[in-house]
C-alpha cells in the first residue's frame, strides 16, 4: 500500500481486504475537494499496481 494523503484511513477487512476511508465527512461528487481527492487516491493506488479488475468469490 503506498501513502496515501491525510485524512484517508486504511483499515483491513478480516481477511477479505481493505477498506480506504477517504474522509470523515459524508463524500459527496458535488465537493470538489473530495473528488480531488477519489482521484489522487485512485492514481496512487494504479500506479501501484494495486486496481485491477475484481476477481469472482464462489458463494458459500
Amino acid at each position: 500500500m503506498p501513502p496515501l494523503p491525510a485524512p484517508v484511513r486504511v483499515e483491513p477487512v478480516e481477511d477479505k481486504g481493505t477498506l480506504i476511508v477517504l474522509t470523515s465527512e459524508r463524500f459527496t461528487v458535488s465537493n470538489p475537494a473530495h473528488v480531488a481527492l477519489a482521484e489522487q487516491v485512485r492514481e496512487l493506488l494504479d500506479r501501484a499496481g494495486l486496481l485491477g479488475p475484481l476477481k469472482a468469490v464462489p458463494a458459500t
